[in-house]
């Protein structure tokens, strides 16, 4: 009420101060009036849950050629789209505008930078372009994980996984429908357990979409390809 009542008076100096052809004073005045009302919205809009932010659409993105991703890092509070900015063999680096970045070989994440609790590597024990082929069988390996804990410490982490191949699912990525097969990946130790998921075509071998768990704190990334 106090800053109110000042910013009357405020009004009323203005008012008296500037003649009819004092476009300053008009002006400051406007101002003014601008700023209480927005504090008055402000404060109507207390505790009121925000709006859904825009649905991203297929014509917002069509301009763009190069390789492009969404992805979505929940625990981590991350979701935007990354541009590639680097390519090194089967290696592909995707960055956002806040400087965060993602590596993956053949659409499986190996680091992350810019999250804080990043994955500093991965690997696993068989060729990444061989891991969804001939997998009408389940197919055992072993994967290394790299990740910089809580502690600032970096630990090492190995898994035994099975991939096990499942059936046909349509999902739809930002308006376009994509009939893919989705694959069971199940990786533990004898502390932890966990499972990822990918959705791959299955005469291309490309994922389109994947939720690989990058660490138990920093959980999993949800990847969804808007331009391959």
């Amino acid at each position: 009420m106090r800053r109110l009542i000042g910013a009357f008076l405020i009004l009323s100096l203005v008012g008296s101060c500037g003649s009819k052809g004092d476009t300053n004073a008009a002006g400051l005045r406007e101002t003014l009036i601008a700023a209480i009302k927005a504090r008055r919205d402000a404060k109507k809009n207390e505790g009121k849950p925000k709006p859904p932010p825009t649905a991203l659409t297929r014509e917002a993105i069509a301009h763009i050629k190069k390789p492009l991703l969404r992805i979505s890092a929940q625990t981590l509070g991350v979701k935007t789209l990354f541009a590639q900015v680097a390519q090194n063999g089967a290696y592909r680096t995707y960055l956002n505008n806040l400087k965060m970045s993602v590596t993956y070989n053949n659409g499986i994440i190996t680091a992350t930078r810019g999250f804080g609790l990043d994955l500093l590597s991965q690997g696993i024990s068989i060729p990444t372009k061989e891991i969804f082929a001939e997998t009408n069988a389940p197919k055992f390996y072993s994967r290394t994980q790299q990740q910089l804990a809580k502690s600032k410490k970096v630990v090492e982490l190995n898994y035994n996984c099975v991939l096990e191949k499942g059936d046909i699912e349509t999902i739809t990525i930002v308006e376009i429908e994509y009939p893919l097969i989705k694959y069971t990946e199940t990786c533990r130790n004898k502390d932890r357990a966990f499972n990822n998921f990918y959705w791959v075509d299955d005469d291309t071998r490309q994922i389109w979409k994947s939720a690989q768990a990058i660490g138990q704190q920093a959980g999993f990334f949800i990847t969804e390809v808007l331009v391959p």
